[in-house]
């Protein structure tokens, strides 16, 4: 991890100040499945192959090997700083909106808390998380630990981990009352640990989530134009739609509970 952080480094400061051209962007992404997660050392998910249609069309040179994997706060902190950077998926919100230039969306889900269902949870409004002493899990510096802070949540009472994947083994441990994520990426996560998704519910929807690329604010207007532009012509050409359902279709790779490093 590290290696590659410092050849991601050594990289873009090699490059002009503004991207000239989408072959000065590095691409990277994190574990958010079914939209970006790796399978044996490779990228894979709907925005994965998304992206790669799009550098396709473009005729970019990248490729699927050029894409690096990162802990969403290291990867958020790399985009947010470093320029020539396009990072994924990352929901668009008014936080956010000023740091980055975005090419999107990619695909809409929700943010939610899940909770188990044997333990009866009921929440009328978000006020209810500090009166009932609950403990939320998030991802450090993720949407949904943002939209609480926002709401108000005392920060006591949030538990945050490096992955989404932490989350699900915490809350079926009962480590953690509540999780906070994407619903798509939980639904994967349940089914990848071999949980059963019925033993979960939705006890409250934070807000929807617009999936994007989010690239370095010094990237060049014009390179976001012609991703934007590409990215409207494949989804007008069902491209998206079918790579969406090859996703959504599968049977996630199965993860052992217990193996998972999940220090908050």
């Amino acid at each position: 991890m590290k290696a590659l952080l410092l050849t991601l480094i050594c990289a873009l400061a090699a490059t002009s100040l503004y991207a000239q051209s989408v072959n000065d962007l590095v691409f990277i992404t994190e574990e958010y499945p079914p939209f970006n997660f790796s399978v044996e050392g490779k990228e894979q998910g709907i925005a994965t192959d998304m992206l790669l249609e799009i550098l396709k069309r473009v005729g970019a040179r990248q490729t699927r090997e050029d894409i690096g994997s990162f802990p969403w706060a290291r990867g958020y902190n790399v985009a947010l700083h470093t320029k020539n950077v396009l990072l994924y998926s990352t929901t668009r919100t008014a936080a956010r909106e000023k740091q980055f230039k975005w090419v999107g969306p990619i695909i809409r889900s929700e943010i939610v808390l899940y909770a188990r269902m044997d333990r009866h949870l009921s929440l009328d409004n978000i006020d209810e998380i500090d009166r009932q002493q609950l403990r939320v899990g998030t991802v450090l510096n993720d949407v949904g630990e943002q939209i609480l802070l926002e709401l108000g949540v005392e920060r006591n009472r949030i538990s945050r981990y490096n992955k989404g994947i932490h989350l699900a083994e915490m809350l079926q441990k009962g480590r953690i009352d509540l999780l906070a994520y994407g619903k798509l990426a939980t639904l994967w996560n349940f089914k990848s640990l071999g949980y059963q998704p019925k033993d979960y519910e939705v006890v409250y929807s934070l807000k929807p989530a617009d999936y994007y690329y989010a690239l370095n604010i010094k990237t060049d207007d014009r390179v976001v134009s012609e991703l934007q532009t590409a990215l409207d012509q494949l989804k007008a050409s069902g491209t998206l739609d079918r790579i969406v359902k090859s996703y959504l279709g599968q049977t996630p790779p199965q993860i052992k509970p217990g193996h998972l490093s999940a220090t908050p």
